[in-house]
């Protein structure tokens, strides 16, 4: 059996792409020319050169496929809203596309996120409803997870949605690389003092429960949030990465109000000057550090049995781990 991942030159994709390969499947990346696929080049897989945009490149990349991984995405708190209806929106409805006139496949999995909710003031099931409050990220997911839900009742399309709150691991580009980065120059700020839910969830348990749903005829046609039952704040979390790395916790905080403010502020400004770069706060930043993220799980949990091997404890220490390592020191360097 031959299955796709796309998004394999990113953080979740690529452990994904890990995991497969320790199976029986045949492993297919679907990968840009440009990609940096470093982390996966040793492994056993199959490569097909391309990206999202190219209709007859995503039938090739389908073709003989029994389980497509949709995994690559614009996953950022700041981007052009072209970017972000590029990579999550045209995207989505391309490969769909060439997973409907390939006709074989037995199940696409999308990895959406628990940002479809729009950031409530209290955590909710998959029973709530999608908000759209305009931030491109949480827009864009939403109307990406609407496309995989129409190609499933209008064409049959056998998918299966999974909503990962808070994903994070060794190279996680913003809650182990970036978050050191700033615990490192004690600039980390927290918001409402670090007392919300994370939410948070190691890369390979994602993985994991997405190859375990793919598997159980009982999640066709259904959305899944996906978090480490273990509760953690966001202090909790920060605490843990600056011990492990030898620095100081983060001691500055500033009020969900205010940094909302800040993140609004900010954000107008570098857009007026159309800066490249990305402001020191965003609204979606603010939203995802001061909004509880500890999504209900019970349905996973229920129809196919998630339970998470890592967990928190021994993740943070893997993540701390990669961060000591030179590939993690490279990255915390920029």
């Amino acid at each position: 059996m031959t299955v796709l991942v796309t998004g394999a030159s990113g953080f979740l994709g690529g452990a994904l792409t890990h995991i497969l390969t320790r199976g029986d499947e045949t492993v297919r990346i679907l990968a840009r020319p440009t990609s940096d696929l470093s982390h996966v080049k040793a492994l056993p897989i199959e490569t097909t050169v391309g990206d999202l945009s190219n209709p007859a490149i995503l039938r090739e990349a389908v073709s003989g496929v029994s389980i497509i991984y949709h995994c690559a995405a614009l996953s950022a708190d700041w981007g052009s809203e072209e970017d972000f209806e590029r990579a999550n929106v045209t995207g989505v409805r391309n490969l769909l596309e060439a997973t409907r006139i390939a006709g074989q496949v037995d199940r696409f999995v999308h990895v959406s996120t628990t940002d479809v909710y729009g950031y409530p003031r209290q955590s909710c099931d998959e029973t709530a409803g999608m908000t759209d409050v305009g931030l491109p990220y949480n827009s864009t997911k939403i109307a990406g997870e609407n496309l995989v839900k129409a190609a499933h009742l209008a064409a049959g399309l056998p998918v299966t949605i999974v909503r990962p709150a808070t994903i994070f691991g060794p190279r996680s580009p913003d809650f182990v690389v970036e978050m050191g980065r700033l615990l490192l120059e004690g600039e980390l700020p927290l918001i409402g003092g670090g007392r919300s839910q994370a939410g948070l969830i190691y890369a390979d348990d994602v993985a994991t429960a997405m190859i375990a749903a793919a598997h159980t005829p009982e999640t066709m046609g259904k959305a899944y949030n996906l978090r480490d039952p273990q509760p953690m704040t966001w202090i909790e979390y920060a605490s843990a990465l600056a011990d492990g790395i030898g620095v100081a916790p983060p001691s500055r905080s500033l009020p969900s109000g205010l940094a909302w403010a800040a993140g609004w502020t900010m954000e107008a400004a570098y857009r007026l000057f159309r800066s490249n770069h990305r402001p020191l706060l965003t609204r979606h930043a603010v939203h995802i550090l001061s909004r509880p993220q500890d999504y209900g799980i019970g349905k996973a949990q229920r129809d196919f049995g998630f339970a998470p091997a890592v967990g928190l404890k021994e993740g943070i220490k893997l993540a701390v781990a990669w961060l000591l390592s030179n590939e993690g020191k490279s990255a915390l360097r920029g």
